[in-house]
C-alpha cells in the first residue's frame, strides 16, 4: 500500500511540475555558460512560432530530436535577441515529464536552458526536448541569428 502512495505522490508532482510559473526542476545542472556563436546553427529555422508559448513553457517545448544535446545547442545558436543580440546560455536542469515512445520507459523530460543577452533584465527560460522531433520555429521575443 505504501508503494502505491509513493507512486501516486511522484505522479502528482510530475503532473503539476510544469504548470507552475517556475517549473519544478527534477534534475539540476552546473553546466558552464556558453555563447551561441560557439555553435553551428540550424539554417532552416526562419519562421516565427505559431503561438507565444512555443519554447517558453514546459508544455510547449521545442522538439529537436535525435537524443542530441548538440541539437539543443544548435537550436539556441540559431536564435538572437530581439535586436540581433548574441545569446549566452546554460542548461539549468530538466523538468516536465511527458509521454514519449523515445524516452525511458515511455516517458521523456524537457531540458531547461537559461538564456540571456545584453540588455536583458532577467534570463529567459527555453524548454527543449531532444527525445522527439518537431517543427523548429523562432520563439516569441527572439529573432533569427544573422550569420553575416
Amino acid at each position: 500500500m505504501m508503494k502505491y502512495f509513493f507512486i501516486a505522490l511522484i505522479s502528482i508532482s510530475f503532473l503539476t511540475s510544469c504548470g507552475a510559473k517556475q517549473p519544478v526542476v527534477l534534475s539540476s545542472s552546473t553546466n558552464p555558460t556558453e555563447s551561441s556563436s560557439s555553435h553551428e546553427p540550424f539554417l532552416d529555422i526562419t519562421k516565427p512560432a505559431p503561438n507565444k508559448k512555443y519554447a517558453l513553457t514546459g508544455e510547449n517545448p521545442v522538439m529537436v530530436g535525435e537524443k542530441s544535446v548538440q541539437n539543443q545547442r544548435r537550436y539556441i545558436a540559431s536564435l538572437a535577441g530581439p535586436n540581433g543580440e548574441e545569446l549566452t546560455f546554460h542548461r539549468r536542469g530538466s523538468c516536465c515529464p511527458y509521454k514519449s515512445e523515445n524516452g525511458m520507459m515511455g516517458s521523456a523530460l524537457v531540458d531547461i536552458y537559461e538564456v540571456t543577452y545584453e540588455g536583458l533584465k532577467e534570463p529567459i527560460l527555453l524548454y527543449i526536448s531532444f527525445y522527439d522531433d518537431g517543427p523548429l520555429y523562432i520563439p516569441y521575443g527572439f529573432t533569427k541569428r544573422n550569420l553575416n
